[in-house]
């Protein structure tokens, strides 16, 4: 069985194009514009081969790029890389997670084990997983645990090419993720896990670079003694939980690119998409700037008659710190000139800044992002949360449109991890009954704006204490708040004035 499926390298070939320009790697870049002949692995001739036509006379030309022009042999190459990419998915990353979420359950057990999910390391998890998102147009997250290193299980990210899906109309059905453990010239081992609902299932084959090969036991490789120790050479664990304790979580749809290719048409759309070339002509551009400054640089133009030699075979120079040289008559043409030359060239600056910035604009907007999002110009202090909301309308609704995807991905992927939080430690948990996810909002305003605004509903009588204290600290858990508010009302209590006895009663005249 060859591996990964055939029916994936379109998957794979665009997903290591997206990957090259978030890396950033210009080897990366290079081999992935360079021609099909030129690709460094068996698996990347095949990917790339599609690149290229063949007619009568032999292969056709693709798509001029800068990144995929051929080096000069002899010279060194002097291309420069803008990071544009890689700020773009930061950015995504951060207007999604820049805070953690907030999830609720009705069962105040769950909810106590759902404010220990979120302050352990899951906010980063999920930045992580979301960076990774904007650049390949989608990641997995799955549910992991080890005894030996936490009481809890917690969520790992995976790549999209580490992932063989199965769909059930657009819904994941299931997933087998692969790792490669030990790969030579003549043999790979691999690790495949596969997630089901009710069950998760490891299987360990010995094959070649492009090929699964036969299963072997989980006991036969270091690596995997302790799955067969766990689950037996079966390698299955029964979960019994109604989740999939894996989810994939798309960017946002559709995917143009894979609209008529059926393996890939739940898969998300990346950031990067359809401005691969525009950042190619970023690169090309700010690279033609440092030329300039290169050739720009002041240089000497002197007779050879001027230069000292340092002796047989070691060539001449010119002395330019000497303060004296001594007159050479008769060995210049023109009796007016000195002979030395200044040659000195112009930078163009205000033809590439004006080029660049064009790009880059034109890059961010059609990734979905506002230009003040990054602090382009225009991008002037704003006063209040309003102004700011206004100026990065583009990158918050592409924002919002995120949040679609991933409110539900995490729905269900919480609802596996204290499903496992209850088979393998026994927590006292009610997954089933429903997890709610509130995404705080990606523009807080300032303290004055908000205390202005409390300070109204509170005179209005609309405003309990409780939700004041949520308002004002949107990412506390239920636990924080409550503390918050006994605390407010301790000190209420002891800064209140003492009651005054009531006053005798006046008797009645007789």
């Amino acid at each position: 069985m060859a591996w990964p499926p055939p029916e994936l390298h379109p998957v794979a070939k665009k997903l290591t194009e997206w990957g090259a320009w978030y890396s950033g790697d210009g080897d990366a870049l290079v081999s992935v514009y360079s021609l099909a002949g030129s690709a460094t692995t068996p698996l990347s001739q095949t990917f790339f081969a599609s690149d290229m036509a063949y007619g009568a006379s032999g292969p056709a030309t693709v798509a001029r790029t800068f990144w995929g022009q051929p080096l000069t042999p002899g010279t060194v190459r002097t291309k420069l890389h803008v990071p544009v990419a890689a700020d773009i998915a930061e950015l995504s990353a951060n207007l999604l997670f820049g805070e953690m979420p907030t999830f609720t359950a009705t069962d105040s057990a769950t909810q106590k084990e759902l404010d220990a999910f979120q302050t352990d390391g899951m906010h980063s998890s999920l930045r992580e997983a979301a960076e990774l998102t904007a650049a390949l147009g989608g990641v997995y997250l799955k549910v992991v645990w080890d005894e030996t290193l936490s009481d809890r299980p917690w969520l790992v990210p995976v790549t999209p090419e580490q992932a063989v899906p199965t769909w059930a109309w657009d819904r994941l059905k299931n997933v087998t993720f692969w790792t490669v453990l030990h790969q030579d010239e003549d043999v790979t081992i691999r690790l495949l896990e596969c997630h089901e609902v009710g069950s998760i299932s490891y299987g360990l084959y010995e094959g070649k670079p492009t090929e699964l090969g036969e299963r072997i036991p989980l006991s036969s490789f270091e690596g995997t003694q302790h799955l067969a120790e766990l689950y037996g050479e079966s390698g299955v664990m029964l979960t019994e939980l109604p989740w999939l304790t894996a989810a994939y979580v798309p960017n946002v749809k559709p995917n143009r690119i894979w609209q008529g290719v059926r393996c890939a048409v739940n898969f998300g759309r990346s950031d990067f998409a359809g401005i691969e070339l525009l950042m190619d002509a970023l690169d090309e551009t700010y690279t033609s700037w440092m030329r300039d400054l290169r050739l720009a640089k002041s240089r000497i133009i002197v007779p050879s008659s001027m230069l000292e030699s340092e002796g047989p075979g070691k060539g001449a120079r010119l002395d330019l710190e000497r303060e004296a040289f001594v007159g050479m008559e008769g060995m210049l043409t023109d009796p007016n000139s000195s002979g030395i030359t200044l040659n000195q060239f112009d930078i163009r600056v205000d033809e590439h800044l004006a080029t660049a910035e064009a790009l880059f604009e034109q890059i961010v907007q059609s990734a979905g992002y506002s230009v003040q999002s990054f602090g382009g110009k225009g991008d002037v202090a704003a006063v209040t949360a309003t102004e700011i909301q206004a100026r990065k309308e583009q990158s918050l609704n592409t924002r919002d449109q995120k949040v679609l995807y991933w409110r539900p991905a995490l729905q269900h992927l919480f609802q596996a991890l204290l499903g496992i939080d209850r088979l393998v430690f026994g927590a006292q948990v009610r997954p089933e009954a429903g997890i709610d996810v509130a995404f705080p909002d990606a523009v807080q305003p300032s303290l004055k704006d908000l205390a202005e605004t409390l300070s109204v509903l509170v005179q209005a009588k609309a405003m309990s204490l409780k939700l004041r204290v949520q308002t004002l600290h949107p990412t506390w858990t239920k636990a924080q708040v409550d503390q918050e508010v006994a605390a407010i009302l301790a000190e209420e209590q002891a800064t209140a004035p003492a009651a005054r006895p009531a006053p005798a009663p006046v008797p009645a005249a007789p």
